[in-house]
């Protein structure tokens, strides 16, 4: 650490505005992930933690489980297909509600609590065991509170809230399948049957989801079979929403390695009489490519630590109306990425100190 520590105590203000640099790069590429993964997370989560290993739909929905319609007996249809181990329905519905004392939009999903389809991520409380009782996501409410969705006046009792489980970054409240379908009725009077949105099956045991999702394709009339994935993937908007902001991400990653590069490079082209008088008095390559290397290990560990404050502080300071949250792995995979290939662009100035001749330091070349 001596010679590397030494030049970065006397060049403070060299390293300090690129240890700066890093950080704002680093933090821009710890919040647009962040953000990016909050707002499809808010989209598709719903579909997303559903657990189950895939899902039907009408074969006129265009992938779109809110504009899939199939009849209750669809159910049966489907557990009759080769290789399905377990099937229930799945309905949803979006509604005017009153959530902790305002009136908003919130998308209802009905599920079979025995069977495939029932909601993951939960943070407190439970979820329903009984009609008229709702797990909820979003929208500020808290266990015990009552949802009203209007048209119909039924009334939902709080019983369990979720976490990265909402959809169409709606608040989403989840309620047993007999639940969504009494909502339903009372919204519409006289309608001759409750249609069920999907079905939810469960593959048997060595079974590829995403053959047997082909399989009830095949089989049964009417509608179209996916594995879990493939139903996320095809939602409208999630791929072209990742794309824009995995562009966005991928250039300021590439943007801070080229500038962590070129300042050590540019640097090690500024001292090469010293490096090569360091070299004529016996200064092994490998110690002077270590020094550059633990400089820029230095930099990029000191700027992680202002961008993940700084990132921290701008989640807990954003007000979008959809849970944001900074996970650790991002954190991790983010500061670890960042030094290997901060590392890997180090390399040319180790390069440039390999190739160091120290015979003309003394000018016998």
């Amino acid at each position: 650490m001596g010679l590397a520590g030494t030049e970065m105590r006397r060049a403070k203000l060299r390293f300090g505005l690129l240890t700066g640099a890093v950080s704002l790069l680093v933090f821009l590429v710890l919040l647009l992930t962040t953000l990016s993964n909050a707002l499809v997370s808010s989209l598709v989560g719903a579909l997303e933690g559903l657990q189950t290993d895939g899902v039907v739909y009408a074969d006129s929905a265009r992938d779109n489980i809110v504009a899939s319609r199939l009849p209750a007996e669809t159910t049966q249809e489907v557990a009759a297909v080769p290789g399905v181990a377990r099937t229930a329905g799945i309905g949803t519905f979006t509604s005017n509600a009153e959530l902790a004392g305002e009136l908003t939009e919130v998308q209802v999903f009905g599920y079979e609590a025995s069977g495939p389809g029932a909601p993951s991520g939960l943070d407190s409380g439970r979820l329903p065991e009984a009609p008229g009782e709702a797990a909820v996501d979003g929208g500020g409410v808290a266990i015990g509170d009552t949802v009203s969705l209007e048209p119909g006046g039924t009334e939902l009792t709080v019983v369990g809230t979720v976490r990265g489980a909402q959809f169409n970054a709606l608040p989403t409240a989840y309620v047993l399948l007999d639940t969504y379908a009494a909502a339903v009725e009372a919204a519409n009077p006289g309608l001759p049957f409750v249609p069920i949105n999907a079905v939810a099956f469960d593959v048997s045991e060595g079974e590829d989801p995403a053959a047997v999702a082909a399989a009830v394709t095949d089989s049964v009339d009417g509608v179209t079979g996916y594995s879990l994935d493939e139903a996320v993937a095809l939602i409208p908007g999630i791929a072209s929403i990742s794309q824009s902001f995995g562009i966005l991400v991928g250039l300021t990653f590439v943007i801070g390695i080229v500038v962590i590069g070129f300042f050590f490079l540019i640097l090690t082209v500024q001292k090469m009489k010293a490096f090569t008088l360091l070299r004529a008095i016996g200064t092994s390559t490998a110690r002077l490519a270590g020094s550059v290397a633990l400089q820029i290990t230095a930099v990029v560990l000191i700027a992680s630590a202002i961008a993940l404050v700084l990132t921290l502080l701008a989640v807990q300071g954003l007000n979008t109306g959809i849970p944001v949250s900074l996970e650790p792995s991002l954190v991790i995979g983010t500061i670890v990425a960042v030094l290997v290939f901060s590392l890997a662009a180090g390399l040319l100035s180790i390069r440039r100190i390999a190739r160091i001749d120290p015979a003309t330091a003394v000018g016998a070349r």
